[in-house]
């Protein structure tokens, strides 16, 4: 939170008396000293990309104290001297292996005790030993467990069901748990006896998951409690991902702000280029005009840890490792590598440690994007009047990349330094070219030039008058009229629901892949050669026109077995979808009724902010049918995906089931006769 100038006073003294270490600084405001313990990133690891994965001997199963231990010796072995600290514990710790969470009487999160028979201090002191920190998993809201058993709140008279939103209301990203009312006098003790709790097993990170513009309140309750916790702790707001209407909300409470969907493919890798590595260079700008110090933009962990055959594989290869690493540093994103850390090859130990790419990350710098498209050039400050400058071919095939110093804001000759190779590439005057870079590849340089003109820091003029000119069942074209800027507009972005989804040199952009029926808003931003970005333009709402007609219905009105539950969604038709299809979550429609037999067409709207997400469908007594849905870019974004069924006439029965594996939440489903009906 941010502190009182008396209390800034104190921790100045504190600071110079060497006790800081015994009292809670997290959530500093942005102004404070570089000496704040979040004044740079941390560097560190997470267990989730592990857990999530499908490869044998790995999952939701792995997570036990004797892997962190693991983990922290690698760290500790390999990777500490290069200021990597953090062991960060992700969903499970307080989780059975079939996923049952466990609360003691009062609420407060139990660790399992299959997985950490010992409970969490042991660990947490096992991982100070060796030099390093602990972190631990939260989400926001308050858990359906607790409420049900309207546990006593530690050291009050109140219980759970006193701080519950009435009528219940589900909360965070994905509805999970209910939502708090702060204005009652326990709810804020409720969330000061959990950190406390984990104060006292020492640990120095949380992660606070689901967190969406509704969870805003949450955030600063946890803020709050770590201050009164007295133990310095790292809080980050994840979700897959924040979204942006909560970034400046967020800013005053959390260190790091989750700005992506998860890195990892759910899958027997961590990931892959596609899912959803390359997501990250469109989804970073929109977040650029709200992140800054102690309060950095979290990327998600890096797959960077083991291409060589044996173990968990990262699921990219070197050059694509290379740019995560690049393009984190640049970002002055938290570093920090998910995958099997016992199993780190020399590579991947090589990126990692790079000091010059690391100081780039540390000097706490936010970047400015010069160009969009599939060739990007980025840009960054560094404090001793250099540049970062890092080139992205994010195309299949090899590209040159050409950086002119005009869009740097330099004149005259200038010294130029591979920052990955460590070598010097000598001077150039007007422009350095990157040749050959290959697919998803990259270059890091710094320019340290002779002379630099005065920043550029005036913003283009708004675009005006965006409008929509022709709107389709799946496409929308937009227009306005141009910017204005001291050196010219280099780009226009434009954003859907509050993601940048286009980038463009024209005035107009034809925005495609919407859902029929479905209300989008859009803004347009301008951004010049320096990388300033202009105020949005007014918010433009379309809805898509519909789909062909046909009969409908609602995930929300089948019957639900397994883990499958109802849940919120404003994106969703109704407002509400199916989710949790998990190992062995199902949802069946027992009253599909259709006028004559024959081969019909089955839309399925759906969302998934993961990919290769898939379902086994059933109609009637007939062979199960495997179908795979691809990711719709978030987990507020409702996509469809079509195919064929055949029905008998009357009433039919369709099936839905997660089987073992991770289904899409679904939103509706809609049939239309692709063929004639037979009586």
């Amino acid at each position: 939170m941010r502190h009182s100038p008396p209390v800034r006073a104190l921790l100045t003294l504190l600071t110079v008396l060497g006790l800081t270490a015994t009292f809670a600084v997290v959530n500093s405001s942005p102004a404070l000293a570089k000496s704040d313990f979040s004044a740079r990133p941390f560097m560190g690891w997470s267990s989730w990309s592990v857990q999530s994965s499908t490869r044998d001997g790995y999952g939701t199963d792995w997570l036990t104290e004797a892997n962190i231990r693991r983990a922290a010796d690698a760290m500790a072995g390999r990777l500490k001297k290069a200021g990597y600290r953090y062991i960060n514990i992700d969903a499970g710790w307080n989780a059975t292996m079939d996923w049952v969470f466990g609360f003691d009487g009062n609420g407060i999160p139990d660790p399992d005790p299959t997985r950490f028979p010992r409970g969490i201090k042991p660990v947490a002191d096992y991982v100070h030993g060796k030099g390093l920190k602990i972190g631990l998993y939260g989400a926001a809201g308050l858990e359906k467990t607790v409420y049900d058993r309207n546990s006593p709140i530690l050291g009050t008279d109140c219980r759970a069901q006193d701080i519950a939103v009435q009528p219940l209301t589900p909360t965070n990203m994905w509805g999970g748990n209910w939502k708090i009312d702060y204005s009652r006098p326990c709810a804020q003790a409720y969330i000061d006896s959990i950190v406390a709790r984990m104060a006292s097993w020492g640990v120095d990170f949380i992660k606070i998951d689901g967190t969406t513009a509704d969870n805003v309140a949450d955030i600063e309750a946890w803020s709050r409690a770590i201050d009164r916790a007295g133990r310095t702790m790292w809080l980050t707001a994840s979700a897959w991902p924040v979204p942006r209407a909560a970034g400046e909300g967020l800013k005053p409470h959390a260190n790091s702000v989750r700005v992506n969907t998860d890195i990892e493919c759910y899958c027997d890798t961590v990931s892959s280029w596609t899912s959803s590595v390359d997501d990250r260079w469109n989804d970073l700008p929109a977040w650029l005009d709200v992140v800054g110090p102690n309060y950095w933009p979290d990327l998600d962990s890096m797959p960077i840890v083991n291409n060589t055959g044996t173990g968990l594989q990262d699921g990219i290869n070197d050059v694509e490792r290379q740019s995560v690493m690049t393009f984190w540093s640049m970002a002055s994103s938290p570093l920090y590598v998910g995958g099997d850390l016992a199993n780190l090859d020399a590579k991947a130990v090589s990126i990692l440690t790079n000091p010059e790419v690391i100081a780039v990350d540390q000097a706490g710098r936010i970047p400015s994007r010069v160009t969009g498209g599939t060739l990007q050039t980025w840009k960054k400050q560094l404090d001793d009047g250099s540049l970062a400058v890092a080139v992205y071919n994010l195309g299949d095939s090899p590209a040159d990349i050409t950086v002119r110093w005009a869009d740097l804001g330099i004149v005259g000759p200038a010294k130029v330094r591979d920052l990955v190779a460590r070598r010097d590439l000598g001077k150039s005057t007007g422009s350095w070219q990157a040749t050959a870079i290959p697919a998803h590849g990259s270059r890091l340089v710094r320019i340290t030039p002779k002379v630099v003109l005065p920043p550029d820091t005036a913003a283009p003029t708004a675009p005006a008058d965006v409008r929509a000119t022709d709107v389709t069942a799946t496409d929308v074209t937009l227009s306005w009229s141009p910017s204005t800027d001291n050196v010219g507009v280099t780009a226009y972005d434009v954003y859907q629901d509050g993601t940048v989804k286009a980038s463009l040199t024209d005035t107009t952009a034809t925005m495609t892949g919407l859902n029929p029926g479905t209300s989008y808003t859009f803004e347009v931003r301008a951004r010049d050669a320096a990388g300033n970005i202009s105020s949005p333009s007014a918010a433009v709402p379309v809805t898509t026109t519909p789909a062909a007609p046909g009969t409908s219905y609602e995930a929300e009105s089948g019957t639900l077995s397994g883990r499958a539950r109802v849940a919120s969604c404003t994106a969703c038709s109704g407002g509400q979808k199916v989710g949790d299809l998990y190992q062995g979550g199902a949802l069946t429609l027992g009253d599909v009724t259709v006028p004559a037999a024959g081969t019909y067409l089955l839309i399925i709207s759906y969302i998934a902010g993961d990919p290769t997400r898939s379902v086994s469908l059933t109609v009637n007594d007939g062979p199960a049918t495997t179908l795979s849905f691809p990711s719709t870019g978030s987990w507020d974004t409702p996509g469809d995906l079509t195919t064929t069924v055949t029905l008998r006439a009357g009433t039919n029965t369709l099936t839905f089931d997660s089987g073992t594996g991770y289904s899409p939440d679904l939103d509706r489903f809609t049939l239309s006769p692709v063929s004639s009906p037979t009586s």
